[in-house]
């Protein structure tokens, strides 16, 4: 009987751990700003987006030309172009650090999504490779020890 309660608790670990890592992820790529996009301009999918100052991420959603490209027009400061990583790269997106002060407005001519604040730090943590297979371990760790008390492949001696 404390076999298959462990068993069952090990089981209810793993599900709770994917879904919370489902949520933390789901939560990471959702919340961000579209630009440029074929749908129609909402809150979410806007034609610009006003970057004001804190550190942004820049991802293509489509890749069709190999990376998405942004023009940067300052209130005040240098114009820039900026870019997103190209289709082959290993990282999904390319950070930015703003080069003006106050606000700037962004255009891009592909399809993509600019992330910052909050929004960046859950997206940098649900992306991490480390993060992943932490959580991978922390749910197959106690599954995989209850399963082989289960079925009696380690004796606990009392």
């Amino acid at each position: 009987m404390l076999r298959k309660a462990v068993l069952y608790l090990a089981i209810g670990w793993v599900v709770l751990m994917v879904a919370g890592f489902g949520v933390l992820y789901g939560a990471a790529t959702l919340n961000a700003t579209t630009v440029h996009s074929d749908r129609g301009v909402t809150e979410e999918n806007a034609d610009e987006y006003r970057w004001r100052g804190k550190t942004i991420a820049l991802t293509d959603n489509l890749r069709k030309n190999g990376w998405a490209s942004c023009d940067v027009v300052p209130d005040s400061g240098e114009r820039r172009n900026i870019r997103s990583p190209r289709h082959d790269s290993t990282v999904s997106y390319r950070q930015y650090q703003p080069w003006f002060s106050g606000a700037a407005t962004v255009t891009c001519g592909e399809r993509a999504t600019i992330r910052s604040g909050s929004s960046l730090a859950m997206y940098k943590l649900a992306t991490s490779r480390l993060v992943q297979l932490g959580a991978a371990a922390l749910a197959a760790i106690p599954l995989v020890l209850a399963l082989i008390w289960y079925y009696g492949l380690v004796r606990i001696r009392r």
